[in-house]
């Protein structure tokens, strides 16, 4: 049996490491966000199916093979959607046990620490969106930092700095204007409607 790491490995074998960073690191600048929720909601969803086919063929085995790919398909939903709100929850929980860990160094006072953290995890559950997208872009910035650095082009830290933080901001520009025109669209559409 070939395991998917395997795989992967023998598919990277006949790419250097180079084209496959810079690859990944355009992805994330570009399309980071996207690309994140959608691995969640294919992973998790994967998860959900594989235990959904095994609740159906237990439960609901009078069914045959429809009540399996209906189990396999209400479990690859269920789970992809639990997928998305463990991202929405992942980014708050760090904000806010950043703005926690922050509090009590600056303040020393764990009640004061526990409220901003709080308010601050809530915080990162509404604007998930828009910190995933900074988050991804400058993981991305980093990435193509390091492959601008490696053997095809090898550029001075300096200029591979500049680079990559050039990138990253257009990539930045790029989903947020994105995200504001289709914003306005959707308002603007709202009331040429009424």
């Amino acid at each position: 049996m070939v395991s998917i790491p395997s795989q992967f490995t023998h598919f990277l074998n006949g790419l250097p490491i180079f084209i496959v960073l810079l690859i990944v690191s355009l992805l994330l600048i570009f399309a980071g966000r996207k690309v994140v929720k959608a691995l969640a909601f294919l992973v998790v969803g994967l998860i959900g199916a594989s235990i959904g086919g095994t609740l159906a063929a237990q439960y609901i085995s009078s069914l045959g093979w429809f009540g399996s790919i209906l189990g396999i398909l209400i479990g690859f939903f269920a789970g992809g959607l639990l997928g998305l709100l463990v991202v929405r929850l992942g980014i708050g929980l760090a904000v806010g046990y950043a703005a926690y860990v922050i509090t009590v160094d600056i303040v020393s006072s764990t009640i004061a620490g526990i409220i901003v953290g709080f308010v601050f995890f809530l915080t990162g559950v509404v604007l998930y969106n828009k910190i995933l997208t900074l988050v991804t872009a400058l993981a991305g910035g980093f990435l193509l930092f390091t492959a601008l650095n490696l053997p095809p082009l090898n550029l001075p830290s300096l200029a591979s700095a500049a680079i990559a933080i050039i990138i990253t901001m257009i990539g930045l520009w790029v989903d947020f204007g994105r995200r504001k025109r289709r914003a306005k669209a959707t308002f603007t559409g709202a009331f040429s409607s009424v």
